[in-house]
């Protein structure tokens, strides 16, 4: 591509949907492939890959409808009747042989086909000419179309009939789209690119290629040093042109009044909406392909495609009319809009600089602070007549600790009404700053004290979800209680309502952390996954990834690791609201020690100011991830003390499950003096990772290597690599000749999966690549001259290479080294 991302863009990851047209094609008695599928999602370019590739083979041709010729009968066919002189119908028997021997003699008796692109540019004549000529035998038709319309009729017969194979192409994945843009611009994308560039075009081809264009021209779009990251400016993309895009300005005036509405709003329900405009008006939007309605209840409005909603909203930012402003602010008077809704308003109502009455800023204001959207509104009280300054400043404050509680109580004060604040609300409020600060705090036993007794159940509303989120870290931090998944579970269960805004947020986050805490990792990355940032999930993908990246990197999956930290680095660097960027830092540190490589100097893993602003969870997890680093560039020895010392201070704290962790990486590291401690931590807590440290301690004590292999295999079988490759290392020093060799075998596999030094000398008994080479070939039967021969040495230099192997392995004889190689 070139460096201004103009042209044809290559088409990738659509490799499986171009050998199913090659398979249709294929087939036999087929007279082609149909492929269908909405505009804009790649069909003409999978088309022509498939065409590139029958060149050698088969006479291709390009047909191709155009609105010029639409209205000319065997217009689209003048490509083909180049090499024929019709004299009335072309579908007169003596036209159609004449055009069939012409075909012939083009093609060198070569198969012809011919690709059909822009159908509904077709005239009928031409459509059935090419109907008959794919009936007779004499082409194959590769036909792309959007649907059944008029034009496409007979294309679909043929389908019907069994005569042409039907492909449907649909959209990008989130994931594929990202794949993809990642090897398209050379570089991968944060996650905040991929979700805005998601949002912006939904997996269709063409609207992605206008963001990406739009949103580089704009330079929303910005290329670093290892990644693609997203300056969110405010004044929305510069998009280029859509072809297929619908036309919005074909709309009548209230259509296009509802549309603005829509398209800065977002997704309005269909009751909040029927008021202002109609169902004729909603009727017309649908009907345009501009907006789609849910057939689930509330049944949103929502714009169709991302370049449309951009257009609107910023044409309605460069010059706000004041009748639209009006319209808006009376639709929301009434408080019928969603909280999204009406947070979407304040935000585009800051962002165009419109000055807002007090009294709607004071309740929008409100709204924003219920769904979590704590900058918003510290913007919008700026706006207002009368602040208390230092209450605003308080606020800040705590919203760039991430103490969002106490950040939402003092901004809900500031706008709070002069009315008496309701009693329950209140409680509620107090409760959840007190849990807060008690888990900011690291004291999770008053987290447990402050919510006892109060279940999932006993919390019909939004409010009361805070404090039962944060109570689901709580007991995995202090071994207490039912564990995450059940956790989770409940405050999801039947019955009780959808966590939205801010609870959503506290619920993922505390939720991901208590799952990866318990050894749930697969369970904690599907939070944090591509389907859940998809659908919006997390208001801020930068946050996700800095989660799943930690987690990754605290397990010992370093090139996991790194490829979303250091995306997710660059991003931060541009917008670090979330105040991630310490602890993102500490994890691409350590995932790049366990590769062996420099992470360089930063200046963010040197601002410990910055890193004492987070919340306990999250700095704990920052010395973590320093002393394991320091236990790979330095001493082992004392960062298992390091971590001896912060488990006796996590049993001072009541946070047994923290002291869990810190006693299994003390074990692993070689301070076997723990391995009591952790053994009689394990027995009393039932998740993975107890049960794989309860089998580490017996391993240890005990001098088994069997043991320690099982506590490899299941901390390996749960993804904690650094458990599982500390474990089976043990169990390879401790293996003895007597012990059976295959045990040693299947630790050494596990070992050599991880990224555990091999500075130790238990590792001295670890087979070389050459080794393992030509041991295998030996115990499959191969004998030494034949291995000599293959790898081209001599016959006593592989002689010498399987007796080291046989020795490292505890066997005497080929029999018993085939007996290792084949279980």
């Amino acid at each position: 591509m070139t460096d201004d991302y103009a042209g044809t863009w290559p088409l990738l990851e659509r490799s499986e949907e171009a050998a199913e047209v090659l398979a249709g094609l294929a087939a036999p008695g087929s007279a082609g492939v149909l492929i269908v599928g909405p505009s804009g999602v790649g069909k003409t370019a999978i088309a022509r890959v498939v065409a590139a590739q029958l060149d050698s083979t088969s006479h291709v041709i390009l047909i191709r409808g155009s609105a010029a010729m639409a209205s000319t009968p065997y217009g689209a066919l003048s490509v083909l009747l180049m090499d024929v002189d019709p004299a009335g119908s072309v579908e007169s028997l003596p036209m159609l042989q004449s055009l069939q021997s012409a075909l012939r003699s083009r093609a060198r008796n070569r198969p012809v086909v011919l690709v059909v692109d822009k159908v509904h540019h077709f005239d009928d004549p031409s459509t059935r000419v090419l109907s008959y000529l794919a009936e007779v035998g004499a082409v194959r038709l590769l036909v792309a179309c959007d649907g059944p319309h008029a034009a496409a009729a007979r294309f679909f017969d043929l389908w019907r009939t069994g005569r042409l194979v039907r492909v449907d192409i649909g959209p990008l994945t989130f994931e594929r789209q990202r794949s993809l843009l990642g090897h398209l611009l050379g570089a991968p994308l944060s996650g905040t690119a991929a979700v805005e560039l998601w949002r912006a075009s939904r997996g269709n081809l063409r609207s992605l290629q206008a963001a990406v264009r739009g949103g580089i021209a704009a330079e929303v779009l910005a290329r670093t040093d290892e990644a693609w990251v997203w300056h969110d400016a405010g004044h929305g993309l510069a998009l280029q042109g859509n072809d297929g895009a619908p036309d919005a300005a074909a709309l009548s005036v209230d259509a296009a009044a509802a549309l603005d509405v829509v398209a800065v709003a977002g997704p309005v329900p269909l009751d909040a909406l029927l008021p202002f405009c109609g169902a004729e008006v909603v009727d017309e939007l649908e009907e345009a392909g501009v907006c789609t309605v849910d057939p689930r209840p509330p049944h949103a409005v929502a714009v169709a495609d991302g370049i449309i909603g951009d257009r609107v909203r910023r044409a309605l930012a460069t010059s706000p009319p004041p009748a639209f402003v009006e319209r808006v602010t009376r639709l929301d008077a009434g408080g019928a809009l969603p909280v999204r809704a009406r947070v979407n308003l304040l935000r585009w109502f800051l962002a165009a600089g419109i000055l807002l009455p007090d009294g709607y800023l004071r309740s929008v204001t409100r709204a924003a602070v219920d769904a979590g959207e704590l900058r918003v509104a510290l913007l919008a009280v700026a706006q207002l007549g009368e602040v208390d300054t230092d209450a605003v400043e308080r606020a800040r404050a705590c919203v760039d600790a991430r103490r969002s509680s106490e950040a939402g109580a003092v901004l809900g004060r500031i706008v709070s009404d002069t009315g008496p604040q309701d009693r329950d609300r209140a409680v509620d409020g107090s409760l959840a700053v007190a849990v807060e600060r008690a888990a900011y705090e690291g004291r999770f036993r008053d987290v447990l004290a402050l919510t006892s007794g109060q279940e999932c159940g006993q919390y019909p509303d939004t409010p009361a979800l805070e404090p039962a989120a944060r109570l689901v870290l709580a007991r995995s931090l202090t071994g207490t209680g039912p564990g995450a998944r059940r956790s989770l579970a409940r405050l999801r269960g039947p019955g009780l309502p959808t966590p939205t805004g801010a609870e959503a947020r506290l619920l993922q986050e505390n939720g991901f952390a208590a799952l990866v805490q318990e050894g749930y990792l697969e369970d904690g990355l599907l939070l944090t996954g591509s389907a859940a940032l998809a659908a919006g999930e997390w208001q801020d993908a930068s946050v996700a990834d800095t989660l799943a990246g930690t987690a990754l990197a605290a397990l010992g999956h370093g090139e996991a690791a790194l490829a979303l930290l250091l995306p997710v680095i660059e991003q931060l660097r541009v917008d670090n609201r979330s105040r991630l960027l310490p602890l993102a830092d500490a994890a691409a540190a350590y995932a790049s020690a366990l590769l062996g490589l420099e992470y360089g100097d930063r200046a963010e893993a040197r601002d410990g100011a910055a890193a004492e602003q987070l919340p306990w969870a999250h700095r704990s997890t920052i010395g973590l991830l320093r002393t394991l680093a320091s236990a790979l560039v330095s001493d082992s020895d004392v960062a298992a003390r390091r971590f001896a010392i912060l488990a006796a201070e996590q049993r001072m704290s009541g946070n047994t499950g923290a002291e869990l962790m810190l006693r299994m990486h003390a074990v692993r590291l070689g301070r076997q003096s723990q391995a009591p401690m952790l053994l009689e931590l394990a027995q009393g807590i039932d998740t993975p990772l107890a049960r794989a440290g309860e089998l580490l301690a017996r391993g240890v004590a005990a001098r088994d290597p069997f043991i320690l292999l099982q506590s490899a295999e299941a901390a390996f079988g749960f993804g904690h690599r650094d458990l599982a490759g500390s474990a089976a290392l043990i169990s390879m020093r401790l293996h003895d000749t007597e012990d059976e060799p295959l045990d040693f075998i299947r630790a050494e596999q596990i070992f050599r999966r991880t990224h555990v030094p091999r500075r130790n000398a238990s590792a001295r008994r670890i087979l070389t690549e050459r080794e393992r080479a030509f041991a295998r070939m030996a115990a499959q039967g191969a004998t030494n001259r034949e291995v000599a021969a293959t790898h081209h040495l001599s016959v006593r230099t592989v002689e010498g290479h399987i007796l080291k192997a046989m020795g490292k392995l505890g066997v005497s004889s080929r029999k018993q080294l085939a007996t290792v190689f084949t279980q």
